[in-house]
């Protein structure tokens, strides 16, 4: 049997089975721990957190992101070229953000042809047929024809 392993082919995708994880046994045992949160998250928890600050001699408390924005501004305002560069990158990535959002989806040829061939049936059904049959299904859901 020993002999056997010796004559095993090794190469990409054939580790010797002595580096191999055993069955049954993870390769990362500990694994991540509950309740590790990613950047993201942590950015957003520390943007929410409040901080009191005084404006016109009167105090109140806003969140840190709003009074980094805050800060962003008053430093644009003063003339800080860095600043109003930053500023008007924040600017334009909301303007495209909302344009995005709000733009109008255009309907495609085949959708178009679809939505056709719906308003067609739906005023086929409204006719009367040739025989001088009126539909009843038609006839009892619409009121507006006095017949029933």
């Amino acid at each position: 049997m020993a002999e056997a392993n010796k004559t095993d082919v090794l190469g990409y995708g054939k580790p010797p089975q002595r580096t191999q994880f055993a069955k049954g046994r993870s390769g990362n045992p500990t694994g991540r721990p509950k309740g590790s949160q990613n950047l993201a998250t942590i950015l957003a928890k520390a943007g929410r957190q409040r901080v009191r600050i005084t404006e016109n001699g009167r105090s109140r408390y806003i969140t840190k992101l709003e009074a980094s924005m805050l800060q962003l501004m008053s430093k644009a305002a003063s003339g800080d070229l860095k600043a109003i560069g930053e500023l008007l990158d924040w600017i334009r990535s909301f303007a495209d953000s909302e344009q995005n959002a709000l733009a109008p989806s255009v309907p495609h040829e085949t959708d178009k042809a679809v939505m056709a061939r719906i308003v067609e049936r739906i005023r086929q059904s409204e006719k009367p047929s040739s025989d001088g049959v009126v539909d009843p299904a038609a006839t009892a859901t619409d009121p507006s024809r006095g017949e029933q």
